[in-house]
């Protein structure tokens, strides 16, 4: 194959940006080269490194484990629109105080080498399912609900939360949906031509809201919830609890874009449409704070020898970026900061602290695998690079993008007592991991036909040095209204196939984490092997049904 490749970024910046940032990046990526290298088995946060004598017991593992009658607690915080730049433990560059965040570095496991799909929607798919984003409904993701008697989920696939309930655990949701959903309607009506996701479903008179929200949580596996279809940034602006509606329909009113002085702060709404008359975005992490709190305290008290999994998708730091004036302690939020993205990040790690507080409060600590993950990478901040805060580090792209600013994410875990202290795993791995991983660790047996292209980690987690049976390669896809790009990593290279023009890049992320010498054209041999590997992975390729979602006038 005659290899085409571009020079030129997908990325559109302006000249400004570029003066503001060129020295900064060179100069953050030069210190990070010459101290440690992305690849080296030690952490690259040497003054941040646990000093703290290792209490787990080094020869554990997942039978020594498993083979116990009690399973673990499982607490997932999901952050959405956090970079490597935004949290401790990756460029020690942030300039938000993080105290929480840092006490997961240290007491913890830090991944340098994580990866989501480059948006939102998709990457809350590849997590619970286990999977590439192709290979649910919609390559690009289900974002919002409709009639179509539809989520992101096809038949017969199962959630990591499924599997868990399955085998004695109690699981609930708390916070940002983005999965899909049917909307409930009156006997007789036949939305036939008609979405469902419209401004004004929750007045909609075919609309009956006093049955459950159909395929939601619940479908998937969550015994309980609390959720907004989309987080805080488009409508219906309201909770569902436990798939149904919280609001009355007689509550509800019409929100124009705007800021609005609530309770909790000045609320902010981006996309006209209804909601609660009492929707207030400054209040939403507090909210599933409260919700999850309430969840581990019922289950303890009614369910105390069986296992829990909390997923909360918090809103933070997703735009629009609403802080409130202050936390439930009284510490002020809105304004500590340059910039209103800055304080939303302070008050993340809040909640963090909030929720692991509770868990030792409530002797779970020693029990509770704690994991906090982002959804993709950061957003592109302008105002927050201007004071000096890059929410991806060096790294070329954001959100939306192939590059590694698009889909390189912070990802840390704790498990008091069982894992490494203030270590970091520098092994590939993808958010669809986590799914095989924590089945291994609950000493659950993936299901046949589930979850194919999740690889477990765990024996690594416990261990750096146990590095069998991690994964060899993985697949990113950047779709918009078809197929942008794709991309493939196999050890320390990464080819992108520009997917429209038929271009290629490679880069060596070992002496090129910033993604600037394309030398395709330097190893034809290499780009074939890896492009014939991507395609056995690719929703585009000829041999699969999805590739009609893929052409774009090519």
């Amino acid at each position: 194959m005659a290899v085409k490749t571009t020079h030129s970024s997908q990325e559109q910046c302006s000249p400004h940006h570029h003066a503001l940032t060129k020295t900064w990046l060179i100069l953050t990526y030069l210190i990070f080269v010459t101290t440690k290298r992305v690849h080296a088995s030690d952490s690259i946060f040497v003054n941040e490194r646990a000093t703290d004598n290792l209490v787990y017991n080094n020869t554990s593992t997942i039978k020594n484990l498993t083979n116990t009658a009690t399973k673990p607690n499982i607490l997932l915080i999901f952050a959405d629109d956090v970079g490597t730049g935004d949290v401790p433990g990756y460029w020690n560059t942030g300039l938000v105080n993080m105290p929480n965040l840092m006490r997961f570095v240290r007491k913890g496991v830090t991944f340098t080498d994580a990866h989501s799909t480059p948006l939102c929607a998709p990457s809350r798919y590849v997590l619970l399912s286990g999977r590439y984003q192709h290979r649910g409904v919609k390559p690009k993701g289900t974002w919002g609900i409709n009639y179509k008697k539809k989520n992101q989920f096809k038949m017969g696939q199962k959630s990591i939360a499924e599997v868990l309930r399955n085998n004695g655990y109690n699981t609930g949701m708390f916070g940002k949906w983005h999965l899909g959903g049917v909307v409930p309607t009156k006997e007789g009506f036949n939305p036939s031509g008609q979405t469902g996701n419209s401004k004004t479903m929750l007045t909609n008179k075919n609309n009956d809201w006093s049955k459950q929200l159909g395929k939601g949580p619940k479908h998937v596996g969550f015994n309980k919830s609390y959720f907004s279809i989309e987080g805080i940034q488009r409508f219906p602006y309201v909770f569902f609890r436990n798939d149904l509606l919280e609001t009355k329909v007689e509550d509800v009113k019409f929100w124009n874009g705007g800021t609005y002085n609530m309770t909790k702060g000045e609320s902010k709404i981006i996309q006209a449409g209804e909601g609660a008359k009492s929707w207030d975005s400054t209040a939403y992490n507090m909210k599933l704070v409260t919700e999850t709190k309430r969840f581990i305290k019922i289950h303890k008290k009614k369910k105390p020898q069986d296992p829990f999994f909390a997923y909360v998708a918090l809103g933070s730091v997703h735009r629009p970026h609403s802080p409130p004036r202050t936390y439930f302690d009284g510490t002020p939020i809105a304004g500590k900061y340059p910039t209103p993205h800055m304080d939303v990040l302070g008050e993340m790690d809040r909640v963090v602290g909030s929720l692991f507080r509770y868990v030792k409060k409530k002797g779970l600590l020693d029990n509770t695998i704690i994991i906090f993950a982002s959804d993709n990478g950061g957003y592109h901040e302008t105002v927050s690079e201007q004071h000096g805060h890059h929410t991806n580090g060096p790294l070329r792209g954001h959100k939306g993008m192939i590059y590694e600013g698009g889909h390189r994410i912070p990802m840390m875990i704790q498990w008091e007592n069982h894992i490494p202290k203030g270590e970091t795993r520098s092994q590939l791995v993808g958010l669809n991991d986590l799914y095989a991983t924590l089945c291994d660790i609950a000493g659950i047996n993936v299901p046949s036909g589930q979850a194919e292209d999740s690889v477990s980690f765990a024996d690594h987690l416990f261990d750096q040095s146990n590095t069998d049976g991690l994964r060899e390669y993985l697949g990113t896809w950047q779709f918009k209204d078809a197929l942008v790009s794709q991309a493939i990593r196999k050890n320390n290279m990464k080819l992108i196939h520009n997917y429209q023009n038929d271009t290629f890049e490679l880069y060596d992320l070992e002496d090129d984490l910033l993604e600037t010498n394309n030398i395709a054209s330097d190893n034809p041999a290499l780009v074939d092997e890896m492009f014939n590997q991507l395609q056995t992975i690719s929703p585009c390729s000829e041999d699969l049904p999805l590739i009609k979602q893929c052409i774009k006038q090519r």
